[in-house]
């Protein structure tokens, strides 16, 4: 069981095709929640990536 928790939690870095597509579904009013069973991630991981794509945007412009 905790080998399964470990597997469950271990960081998979994000790809450019990843961030797009989560950045499409957001334009499209698309939930966290749904974006991430798409990606195969979690809700609050997507949340997260979500932010900090925006913040880094912000702050280029």
């Amino acid at each position: 069981m905790q080998e399964i928790d470990l597997q469950k939690r271990a960081y998979r870095h994000w790809t450019t095709l990843e961030d797009k597509k989560l950045m499409d579904l957001r334009k499209q009013g698309v939930k966290f929640r749904d974006i991430a069973r798409q990606l195969n991630r979690t809700p609050i991981s997507v949340e997260k990536r979500f932010r900090k794509i925006e913040k880094t945007k912000f702050n280029e412009e």
